[in-house]
């Protein structure tokens, strides 16, 4: 009888939590209808269901926060849904996503990202695509290589660029630091 009823409680309180969770999500949807910013930080979102879409619809998202949630994979349907829209800061630190896809440089207009402490091993692609970017955060990855050359050439407004906490070569940061095609007033952080 204990256990029955000790199984019951326990999947009580977990589908409360998961309730109260949905309720969150749903109240953050329905705040970035009108301030443009969705903010579904520390939410214990593992994926972005697709009730999220069709609550936002027709309307402009511009700052986008998924930061302290579980996910592992970057939703790609997010670039398809907000394809759209014009979203310039963006932030996913502190999940568990391991790339990004090529699509995310779909996103021209993006000005900030931050993906820090998730598990990227490679530099995002997609991200060569996004001219406006002026501050990107990629540190506490696991990033060992960076096209340098076409880093610089294709950000050319970078201003501030994070990669403490990757295991990036000596000789990567030393290319980071005095590339010639280095913009002139970008704040770089290796250590």
């Amino acid at each position: 009888m204990f256990r029955i009823s000790y199984v019951y409680e326990t999947s009580g309180k977990m589908a409360l939590a998961a309730g109260k969770a949905v309720t969150r999500v749903m109240h953050r949807c329905e705040a970035a209808k009108a301030s443009g910013y969705l903010d579904l930080s520390d939410c214990g979102v593992m994926y972005i269901a697709d009730a999220i879409y069709l609550v936002l619809k027709g309307y402009e998202i511009n700052k986008c926060n998924l930061r302290n949630n579980s996910l592992t994979k970057f939703p790609k349907k997010m670039v398809e849904r907000f394809s759209n829209m014009t979203i310039v800061v963006f932030n996913v630190e502190g999940n568990a996503i391991e790339e990004f896809p090529v699509e995310v440089g779909e996103w021209t207009a993006m000005q900030g990202m931050n993906l820090s402490n998730n598990k990227l091993t490679t530099f995002p692609v997609g991200i060569f695509n996004m001219k406006q970017l002026t501050y990107l955060d990629l540190s506490g990855n696991n990033i060992t290589e960076i096209d340098v050359d076409r880093l610089y050439t294709s950000l050319p407004n970078l201003t501030q660029l994070l990669l403490s906490g990757n295991p990036v070569a000596e000789t990567m940061k030393t290319e980071l630091e005095n590339h010639k095609k280095k913009p002139k007033t970008l704040k770089l952080l290796l250590i």
